[in-house]
């Protein structure tokens, strides 16, 4: 199915240059690809003021929203409850084509430390929830938000802005660099 809202959208979008109708288009072929309704995807987008028009991966709310309210389960690796670093690895190894591994406190070694006024989407966000040392981590979507896998709520989009995420926050990296075109 993906292949023919591909074909659909190549020769709709054929004499356009708009980002937004790739992107729509990307997003609608996704929803397919994650068993997922994409008019709801769509509503959901829209009440977490997520502009897909702008999106770099449009890929990644398809794929985080398929996981939505999946129960936290520290090492879990399933839809029946995974953990936010195993959570984090799986939407890079599917989505973002990037092989990664380690727990949240390990991650946040690898890649470019990256400010946290300079975020991009598919960023990764870190966290001090218990003591000093990193033990969370999410991924950054826009606007403030990012989705990651709460150990009390399962796999939800939460803001940078709640005041329990400002205070645990840790630091941020990046893994890659958007594609420029």
């Amino acid at each position: 199915m993906r292949f023919l809202i591909s074909i659909f959208c190549t020769f709709w979008v054929s004499g356009s240059f708009f980002a937004k109708d790739i992107n729509l288009c990307s997003l609608e072929a996704a929803s397919y690809d994650y068993d997922i309704d994409y008019q709801n995807l769509v509503t959901f987008l829209g009440e977490e003021k997520i502009d897909i028009e702008s999106s770099a991966f449009p890929d990644v709310y398809a794929f985080a929203y398929s996981w939505l309210h999946t129960p936290y389960r520290y090492g879990g690796d399933s839809k029946n409850g995974i953990d936010c670093s195993r959570f984090v690895m799986k939407l890079f190894n599917q989505v973002l084509g990037l092989n990664t591994v380690g727990t949240s406190a390990e991650l946040s070694r690898m890649g470019q430390t990256v400010d946290k006024s300079q975020l991009k989407e598919g960023d990764l966000v870190f966290f001090t929830t218990r003591g000093k040392s990193i033990s969370h981590v999410g991924i950054y979507l826009q606007n403030n938000k990012f989705v990651h896998s709460s150990t009390s709520k399962g796999v939800i989009v939460s803001s940078l802005d709640e005041p329990y995420w400002k205070r645990t926050y840790a630091k941020s990296t990046r893994f890659y660099e958007p594609h420029p075109f």
